[in-house]
């Protein structure tokens, strides 16, 4: 009996938790919500697959939490979710590890813009369970949240493949992120370094995963995990069937 009960630990227990970004952490937040945001593509059915993608994400996100986030319009937002096909050029960062980053422009103590920018180039994004994955992880930047520590969330920083949907995890540092961004709007809190510098940009990325020599250590360590959790899902599927 003592088996099965590690196995359930091991297996639901959380690992870390959740992060925050260092510009949420240092004062910044949206001055309202929901994030008017838009989805741009010049292909129309690409842009199609991503509006439909992105509304399964904002639905699942605000569904877990039940909070009001995101509203995914037509058009009048300069927040946007667009698919790259010069991926490194346009971000400086690794076409064949990263498959999207979210960028969030700061104005005073404010989030002013957020623009999710998705590697077209990567053939993991090719995959639609992979694009939304990668969709809904970056909107969690969005918000303020940083890679979890849970590689079971989809905030940790490799792809979670396949996808288990939203973690307890994730749900905690969302409810987390929103709480305090009501707190700062009612307040009308202003960080110390809000006016250090007119407009900041803070690039996030997200892992995906990899060669070791593009994950490198950490990133290695995170799939390594995922591995023993996925080889303990099977052996606690085999082990039900015998009890």
């Amino acid at each position: 009996m003592w088996i099965k009960w590690l196995l359930i630990f091991i297996i639901t227990a959380p690992a870390w938790g959740y992060n925050l970004t260092q510009d949420f952490l240092n004062g910044f937040y949206w001055a309202t919500l929901p994030i008017n945001i838009v989805v741009e593509d010049d292909n129309s059915s690409r842009k199609n697959v991503l509006i439909k993608l992105a509304e399964e994400s904002i639905e699942e996100w605000e569904r877990k939490t039940g909070l009001t986030l995101w509203d995914l319009t037509a058009s009048g937002s300069s927040n946007m979710i667009r698919w790259s096909t010069n991926f490194a050029a346009e971000t400086k960062m690794d076409p064949n590890s990263v498959l999207a980053v979210a960028i969030r422009y700061t104005n005073g103590p404010y989030f002013a813009r957020t623009e999710i920018v998705i590697n077209g180039e990567h053939y993991l994004n090719s995959d639609l369970e992979n694009l939304k994955t990668t969709i809904t992880h970056e909107l969690g930047h969005t918000m303020g949240l940083d890679h979890s520590n849970n590689m079971l969330a989809v905030m940790a920083p490799t792809l979670q493949d396949p996808y288990l949907g939203l973690h307890n995890d994730d749900v905690s540092g969302m409810v987390e992120a929103h709480s305090q961004t009501e707190n700062r709007q009612l307040t009308r809190y202003i960080s110390p370094l809000a006016y250090e510098q007119k407009t900041e940009s803070q690039p996030l990325s997200c892992g995906t995963i990899g060669p070791t020599s593009a994950l490198g250590a950490n990133a290695f360590l995170s799939l390594s995990l995922g591995i023993l959790i996925g080889f303990v899902r099977k052996l606690w599927s085999w082990f039900k069937s015998l009890i």
